[in-house]
């Protein structure tokens, strides 16, 4: 029914090849990091890698790919959810961000210990209820849950011996 182009040749790696890759890529799923689209291409285009970091650098140079802006739209909406600094951290990394981007979104946010602390309020009423947690064995689970959701000890600390009536 179907014909199997069995004799097909490969097309040729070039540079317009690539860059259309990535264009492609980014226009069909989103944004990608740099290192995320250099990664798809080595996998894609093994036979010759020639192109890559070439294609690669003229998005970046357009501003096409921007690893920044990526990475602050993502922090945003992390910090919008009930996760903690250090889940922030952790997501953005396994994204492939590097460091210097990660630590530079995470001091633009203006959230205080004070916002955390709600964030992370709001996570234990869901999870283990309002009232302040006598139990010491659930106590820990407790504990573990909000720092496992990227609370720091003391900010998990504080949301488990909190009581309705203090201010």
């Amino acid at each position: 029914m179907f014909k199997k182009k069995q004799d097909a040749e490969p097309k040729e790696i070039t540079y317009e090849r690539v860059k259309g890759y990535f264009l492609w890529l980014i226009g069909k799923y989103g944004d990608y990091t740099s290192k995320t689209l250099m990664q798809k291409a080595n996998i894609l285009f093994k036979e010759d890698t020639s192109f890559n970091e070439e294609a690669l650098n003229h998005l970046l140079e357009r501003g096409v790919v921007d690893d920044l802006r990526y990475a602050q739209r993502l922090t945003l909406s992390y910090s919008e959810k009930n996760i903690g600094p250090n889940k922030i951290k952790q997501k953005l990394y396994a994204k492939g961000f590097t460091s210097q981007i990660i630590n530079e979104c995470l001091e633009s946010l203006d959230n205080t210990e004070e916002d955390y602390l709600d964030k992370a309020l709001a996570l234990k009423f869901k999870k283990f209820g309002e009232a302040p947690i006598a139990d010491e064995k659930l106590k820990q689970k407790a504990l573990r849950h909000l720092i496992g959701q990227g609370f720091s000890y003391s900010v998990a600390n504080k949301a488990l011996s909190f009581s309705g009536s203090e201010d």
